[in-house]
């Protein structure tokens, strides 16, 4: 299932960190509304968001899991994710939602799809890995 190619106006961006925030190679969680998007940043700086949802048969989330260049290893069942489209490659099937990224000036923004609901901006850091907005 792909995810439908939309304009970059159809989003709202919210400020989720900044890009020190985020570990080579591990998983954030961030909370946007009712939305746990998994963050990565890769060795060389790009920046990822993914739903926090394995796409496996027996569920869990994809956070913890590691990534490889531009491979996320799912950490419940070693499905390997492109953290570009979300696609799971071969030879497993299926797909996690993708959120678009902006970085300016060291600012880390994800993208949610605008349905007129405001979430509050207020930042809280819960713990080392998750930041609730």
């Amino acid at each position: 299932m792909m995810e439908p190619k939309l304009n970059k106006n159809e989003y709202t961006y919210y400020l989720v960190g900044n890009v020190d925030d985020f570990t080579e190679r591990l998983g954030r969680v961030v909370r946007l509304g009712n939305e746990e998007i998994a963050i990565f940043k890769t060795t060389d700086g790009r920046i990822y968001a993914l739903e926090n949802k394995s796409p496996g048969p027996r569920g869990g989330t994809i956070a913890e899991g590691i990534i490889s260049g531009d491979v996320l290893f799912d950490p419940i069942c070693d499905w390997k994710i492109s953290l570009t489209d979300g696609q799971v490659l071969d030879p497993d099937t299926g797909q996690v939602r993708t959120y678009p990224v902006q970085v300016h000036v060291e600012e880390v923004r994800v993208g949610l799809l605008k349905n007129g609901e405001r979430l509050s901006m207020s930042k809280d850091l819960q713990n080392k890995n998750e930041w609730v907005l």
